[in-house]
């Protein structure tokens, strides 16, 4: 996944995708609009998220494999998990995360429920909370 991320970004234009944010209750959805034609990689995620497919077709790289999604699909990424994918078609991936706080400042949340700086972080703070327990 590190290798298909470094490829995009040496070899490919980087594009800001339309992102809606949208807050319920306990709640965080980011609505995430993919031109087709399109790859992408995602963060890894600090808890797990429902992803809803609302709209078109993409092929993602996914913790389970290689899986085709379309509109009216769903499934539930773990903790420290990455996706990826193409979009075949024009695509709408919807993902709904816990928002115990109800915050609705977007970059808090995303330092919340993400590792931003990558795997070197996961890493890190793995390690730190393990050594945390061993003392």
């Amino acid at each position: 996944m590190q290798a298909l991320e470094q490829s995009i970004i040496d070899e490919l234009e980087l594009v800001e995708f339309e992102t809606e944010h949208i807050f319920a209750k306990g709640t965080y959805t980011r609505v995430l609009h993919v031109p087709a034609g399109h790859v992408l990689t995602g963060h890894i995620h600090r808890e797990s998220c429902i992803n809803i497919v609302v709209k078109g077709k993409m092929k993602a790289a996914t913790s389970e494999g290689d899986k085709l999604v379309q509109a009216g699909d769903y499934l539930v990424s773990g903790p420290g998990e990455k996706k990826a994918g193409y979009a075949i078609e024009d695509t709408t991936w919807i993902n709904v995360f816990p928002n115990p706080d109800d915050t609705e400042d977007v970059p808090k949340l995303l330092d919340r429920l993400c590792y931003m700086e990558g795997y070197e972080q996961l890493e890190r703070e793995t390690h730190a909370q393990l050594d945390f327990f061993e003392d």
